[in-house]
Protein backbone atom coordinates (compact mmCIF):
# COMPACT_ATOMS: atom_id res chain seq x y z
CA UNK A 1 0.00 0.00 0.00
CA UNK A 2 1.14 3.30 -0.85
CA UNK A 3 2.27 5.10 2.25
CA UNK A 4 1.15 8.56 1.22
CA UNK A 5 -2.45 7.08 1.56
CA UNK A 6 -4.77 7.24 4.64
CA UNK A 7 -7.99 4.69 4.89
CA UNK A 8 -9.64 6.81 7.18
CA UNK A 9 -11.63 8.65 4.91
CA UNK A 10 -15.42 8.06 3.82
CA UNK A 11 -14.50 7.17 -0.08
CA UNK A 12 -17.47 7.50 -2.07
CA UNK A 13 -17.18 9.84 -4.63
CA UNK A 14 -14.65 8.36 -6.60
CA UNK A 15 -12.24 10.95 -6.53
CA UNK A 16 -9.59 12.05 -3.87
CA UNK A 17 -8.49 14.61 -1.08
CA UNK A 18 -5.76 15.37 1.09
CA UNK A 19 -6.28 15.46 4.54
CA UNK A 20 -4.57 17.94 6.48
CA UNK A 21 -5.00 17.60 9.90
CA UNK A 22 -7.65 15.83 11.99
CA UNK A 23 -8.59 17.69 15.45
CA UNK A 24 -11.54 17.28 18.02
CA UNK A 25 -12.94 20.61 17.70
CA UNK A 26 -13.28 22.31 13.77
CA UNK A 27 -10.53 23.83 12.95
CA UNK A 28 -9.97 27.18 10.54
CA UNK A 29 -9.90 26.91 6.58
CA UNK A 30 -7.26 28.96 6.21
CA UNK A 31 -3.94 27.35 4.93
CA UNK A 32 -0.98 28.88 3.95
CA UNK A 33 -0.68 27.41 0.11
CA UNK A 34 -3.52 28.91 -1.25
CA UNK A 35 -1.45 31.05 -3.78
CA UNK A 36 0.38 27.82 -4.08
CA UNK A 37 -2.53 25.88 -5.53
CA UNK A 38 -4.98 27.19 -7.62
CA UNK A 39 -8.48 25.61 -8.41
CA UNK A 40 -8.83 23.76 -4.92
CA UNK A 41 -11.26 24.29 -2.13
CA UNK A 42 -10.34 23.33 1.28
CA UNK A 43 -13.12 22.03 3.96
CA UNK A 44 -14.17 20.07 6.96
CA UNK A 45 -15.48 16.34 7.72
CA UNK A 46 -17.08 15.71 10.66
CA UNK A 47 -17.51 11.76 11.76
CA UNK A 48 -18.54 10.25 15.11
CA UNK A 49 -15.87 8.10 16.44
CA UNK A 50 -16.09 6.05 19.47
CA UNK A 51 -18.63 8.17 20.47
CA UNK A 52 -16.97 11.32 19.91
CA UNK A 53 -16.59 14.15 17.35
CA UNK A 54 -13.73 13.94 15.13
CA UNK A 55 -13.52 16.77 12.78
CA UNK A 56 -10.71 16.92 9.64
CA UNK A 57 -9.48 19.27 7.27
CA UNK A 58 -9.26 18.09 3.46
CA UNK A 59 -7.81 19.28 0.16
CA UNK A 60 -9.86 18.88 -3.05
CA UNK A 61 -10.90 17.32 -5.28
CA UNK A 62 -8.21 15.37 -6.76
CA UNK A 63 -9.63 13.20 -9.81
CA UNK A 64 -6.67 10.61 -9.79
CA UNK A 65 -4.51 9.65 -7.15
CA UNK A 66 -1.55 10.73 -9.15
CA UNK A 67 -3.19 14.33 -9.44
CA UNK A 68 -3.24 14.36 -5.48
CA UNK A 69 0.31 13.57 -5.23
CA UNK A 70 1.54 16.03 -7.69
CA UNK A 71 0.25 18.41 -5.07
CA UNK A 72 1.38 16.59 -1.90
CA UNK A 73 5.18 18.27 -1.86
CA UNK A 74 3.49 21.73 -1.72
CA UNK A 75 0.90 20.71 0.64
CA UNK A 76 3.85 18.64 2.91
CA UNK A 77 6.17 21.83 3.10
CA UNK A 78 3.18 23.64 5.59
CA UNK A 79 1.75 19.76 6.99
CA UNK A 80 4.62 17.29 6.77
CA UNK A 81 1.93 14.71 7.53
CA UNK A 82 -0.84 15.13 5.08
CA UNK A 83 -2.04 12.15 3.55
CA UNK A 84 -4.20 11.16 0.76
CA UNK A 85 -7.49 9.19 0.97
CA UNK A 86 -10.58 8.88 -1.21
CA UNK A 87 -13.06 12.21 -0.41
CA UNK A 88 -15.28 11.72 2.17
CA UNK A 89 -19.19 12.36 0.96
CA UNK A 90 -21.12 13.00 3.93
CA UNK A 91 -21.20 15.56 6.81
CA UNK A 92 -18.87 18.03 4.74
CA UNK A 93 -18.78 21.82 5.13
CA UNK A 94 -16.86 24.42 3.38
CA UNK A 95 -17.29 27.67 5.72
CA UNK A 96 -15.60 28.59 9.29
CA UNK A 97 -18.98 29.21 10.50
CA UNK A 98 -22.29 28.98 9.05
CA UNK A 99 -24.12 30.61 11.56
CA UNK A 100 -22.23 34.09 11.68
CA UNK A 101 -21.89 34.03 7.60
CA UNK A 102 -23.76 37.00 5.85
CA UNK A 103 -25.40 35.57 2.77
CA UNK A 104 -26.55 37.48 -0.22
CA UNK A 105 -28.53 36.17 -2.96
CA UNK A 106 -27.21 37.90 -6.59
CA UNK A 107 -29.74 35.24 -8.52
CA UNK A 108 -32.11 32.28 -8.14
CA UNK A 109 -32.91 29.54 -9.69
CA UNK A 110 -36.26 29.45 -8.02
CA UNK A 111 -39.41 31.29 -8.85
CA UNK A 112 -42.73 30.12 -8.39
CA UNK A 113 -45.96 31.43 -6.78
CA UNK A 114 -46.01 31.24 -3.38
CA UNK A 115 -49.43 30.78 -1.79
CA UNK A 116 -50.29 30.82 2.65
CA UNK A 117 -50.88 26.89 1.94
CA UNK A 118 -47.52 26.26 0.63
CA UNK A 119 -45.06 29.02 1.70
CA UNK A 120 -43.33 26.50 4.04
CA UNK A 121 -42.44 24.11 1.05
CA UNK A 122 -38.91 24.24 -0.30
CA UNK A 123 -39.25 25.98 -4.03
CA UNK A 124 -38.86 23.84 -7.12
CA UNK A 125 -35.70 24.62 -9.50
CA UNK A 126 -37.16 26.32 -12.71
CA UNK A 127 -35.23 28.51 -14.89
CA UNK A 128 -35.45 32.19 -13.01
CA UNK A 129 -33.69 35.19 -12.27
CA UNK A 130 -34.16 36.78 -9.21
CA UNK A 131 -31.66 39.52 -7.82
CA UNK A 132 -31.92 40.89 -4.00
CA UNK A 133 -29.53 42.62 -2.06
CA UNK A 134 -30.71 41.71 1.13
CA UNK A 135 -28.32 40.23 3.57
CA UNK A 136 -30.22 36.90 6.17
CA UNK A 137 -28.10 36.14 9.31
CA UNK A 138 -28.88 32.38 11.14
CA UNK A 139 -31.48 32.62 13.21
CA UNK A 140 -30.94 29.48 15.82
CA UNK A 141 -28.70 27.06 15.64
CA UNK A 142 -29.89 23.06 14.77
CA UNK A 143 -29.01 20.90 17.08
CA UNK A 144 -25.90 18.70 16.21
CA UNK A 145 -26.98 15.69 14.30
CA UNK A 146 -26.01 12.44 15.77
CA UNK A 147 -25.04 9.09 14.38
CA UNK A 148 -28.60 8.06 15.04
CA UNK A 149 -30.12 10.10 12.34
CA UNK A 150 -27.80 8.68 9.93
CA UNK A 151 -30.05 7.91 7.34
CA UNK A 152 -32.44 10.13 7.74
CA UNK A 153 -30.10 13.29 6.73
CA UNK A 154 -29.88 14.89 3.83
CA UNK A 155 -27.86 14.01 0.92
CA UNK A 156 -24.33 15.69 0.54
CA UNK A 157 -24.87 18.69 -1.92
CA UNK A 158 -21.96 20.23 -3.68
CA UNK A 159 -21.50 24.37 -5.34
CA UNK A 160 -18.62 26.07 -6.95
CA UNK A 161 -16.91 28.42 -5.43
CA UNK A 162 -16.31 30.92 -8.63
CA UNK A 163 -13.75 33.33 -6.54
CA UNK A 164 -12.92 34.45 -3.28
CA UNK A 165 -12.16 38.47 -2.21
CA UNK A 166 -11.35 40.71 0.30
CA UNK A 167 -12.83 43.26 -1.85
CA UNK A 168 -16.96 43.43 -2.26
CA UNK A 169 -17.73 41.54 -4.49
CA UNK A 170 -20.30 43.64 -7.35
CA UNK A 171 -23.27 41.96 -8.79
CA UNK A 172 -22.84 43.70 -11.42
CA UNK A 173 -19.41 43.05 -12.59
CA UNK A 174 -19.92 39.32 -12.48
CA UNK A 175 -19.80 37.75 -15.64
CA UNK A 176 -24.02 36.91 -16.97
CA UNK A 177 -23.36 33.33 -18.10
CA UNK A 178 -26.05 31.36 -19.26
CA UNK A 179 -25.86 28.59 -17.24
CA UNK A 180 -26.33 30.45 -14.02
CA UNK A 181 -30.06 30.33 -14.78
CA UNK A 182 -30.41 26.72 -13.86
CA UNK A 183 -28.63 27.58 -10.63
CA UNK A 184 -28.70 30.14 -7.31
CA UNK A 185 -25.55 32.63 -7.65
CA UNK A 186 -25.09 34.09 -4.14
CA UNK A 187 -22.17 35.42 -1.89
CA UNK A 188 -21.36 34.39 1.69
CA UNK A 189 -19.01 36.66 3.88
CA UNK A 190 -16.97 36.13 6.84
CA UNK A 191 -14.14 36.55 8.81
CA UNK A 192 -10.94 34.61 7.06
CA UNK A 193 -7.25 35.98 8.63
CA UNK A 194 -8.93 38.82 11.18
CA UNK A 195 -10.44 40.22 7.31
CA UNK A 196 -14.16 40.07 5.96
CA UNK A 197 -13.75 38.04 3.08
CA UNK A 198 -16.22 37.09 0.68
CA UNK A 199 -16.81 34.02 -1.78
CA UNK A 200 -19.20 34.06 -4.61
CA UNK A 201 -20.75 30.28 -5.10
CA UNK A 202 -23.41 28.78 -7.43
CA UNK A 203 -25.30 25.94 -6.67
CA UNK A 204 -26.42 23.61 -5.98
CA UNK A 205 -25.27 20.06 -7.08
CA UNK A 206 -25.82 15.99 -6.32
CA UNK A 207 -22.61 14.91 -6.78
CA UNK A 208 -18.96 16.32 -7.32
CA UNK A 209 -18.94 15.51 -10.52
CA UNK A 210 -21.50 17.16 -12.27
CA UNK A 211 -20.26 20.34 -9.82
CA UNK A 212 -16.83 20.02 -12.01
CA UNK A 213 -18.15 19.54 -15.12
CA UNK A 214 -20.33 22.99 -14.63
CA UNK A 215 -16.59 24.00 -13.07
CA UNK A 216 -14.81 23.31 -16.56
CA UNK A 217 -17.61 25.31 -18.31
CA UNK A 218 -17.15 28.36 -16.21
CA UNK A 219 -13.45 28.54 -15.95
CA UNK A 220 -13.09 30.90 -18.81
CA UNK A 221 -14.52 33.74 -16.87
CA UNK A 222 -13.59 32.19 -13.56
CA UNK A 223 -9.78 30.43 -13.94
CA UNK A 224 -10.42 29.59 -9.76
CA UNK A 225 -13.25 27.83 -10.00
CA UNK A 226 -13.16 24.94 -7.63
CA UNK A 227 -15.89 22.64 -6.32
CA UNK A 228 -16.86 22.82 -2.72
CA UNK A 229 -19.03 20.76 -0.33
CA UNK A 230 -21.72 22.60 1.34
CA UNK A 231 -23.39 22.09 4.73
CA UNK A 232 -27.49 21.14 5.00
CA UNK A 233 -27.11 24.78 6.85
CA UNK A 234 -25.44 26.41 4.17
CA UNK A 235 -28.24 24.83 1.56
CA UNK A 236 -30.95 25.63 3.73
CA UNK A 237 -30.33 29.40 4.26
CA UNK A 238 -29.26 29.94 0.26
CA UNK A 239 -32.85 28.35 -0.13
CA UNK A 240 -34.46 30.27 2.83
CA UNK A 241 -33.06 33.87 1.34
CA UNK A 242 -34.71 32.65 -2.48
CA UNK A 243 -38.17 31.84 -0.79
CA UNK A 244 -38.10 35.23 1.25
CA UNK A 245 -37.48 37.32 -1.92
CA UNK A 246 -40.44 35.00 -3.82
CA UNK A 247 -42.70 36.02 -0.95
CA UNK A 248 -41.71 39.54 -1.25
CA UNK A 249 -42.00 39.40 -5.17
CA UNK A 250 -45.19 38.03 -5.10
CA UNK A 251 -46.53 40.65 -2.05
CA UNK A 252 -45.17 43.56 -4.09
CA UNK A 253 -46.85 42.33 -7.30
CA UNK A 254 -50.10 41.93 -5.32
CA UNK A 255 -49.82 45.30 -3.95
CA UNK A 256 -48.96 46.88 -7.55
CA UNK A 257 -51.93 44.78 -8.97
CA UNK A 258 -54.79 45.78 -6.62
CA UNK A 259 -53.16 49.51 -6.60
CA UNK A 260 -53.50 49.29 -10.30
CA UNK A 261 -56.95 48.19 -10.13
CA UNK A 262 -58.23 50.41 -7.42
CA UNK A 263 -56.87 53.45 -9.12
CA UNK A 264 -58.87 52.49 -12.74
CA UNK A 265 -61.97 51.75 -10.73
CA UNK A 266 -62.27 55.41 -9.25
CA UNK A 267 -60.44 57.60 -12.00
CA UNK A 268 -63.41 55.93 -14.38
CA UNK A 269 -66.63 57.45 -14.42
CA UNK A 270 -69.43 56.44 -15.30
CA UNK A 271 -70.48 57.62 -19.44
CA UNK A 272 -73.75 59.93 -19.57
CA UNK A 273 -76.75 58.43 -20.76
CA UNK A 274 -77.14 59.90 -24.40
CA UNK A 275 -80.05 62.28 -24.51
Amino acid sequence: MNDDTDDGGQPGTGLYVINLDASSVPMPLNVPFRHELVGFSVFRSRTIEEGRERFRLHLGYFESRRWAEEALPVVRKYYPAALISGAPGADLSSLNDTFTTEFRLVRSAYARVVSSENNSLPPAPVTAKVVASEIVREPVPAPARTNESRDARSPQRYALQLEWSEAPIISADIPRLAIFDAYSLYVVREQREGLPQQGLRLGFFTSADSARQVADYVRSEFPAASVIPVSDREYSRANEVARQRALRAVASGELQRKGTESGSSTSEKPKPEPV
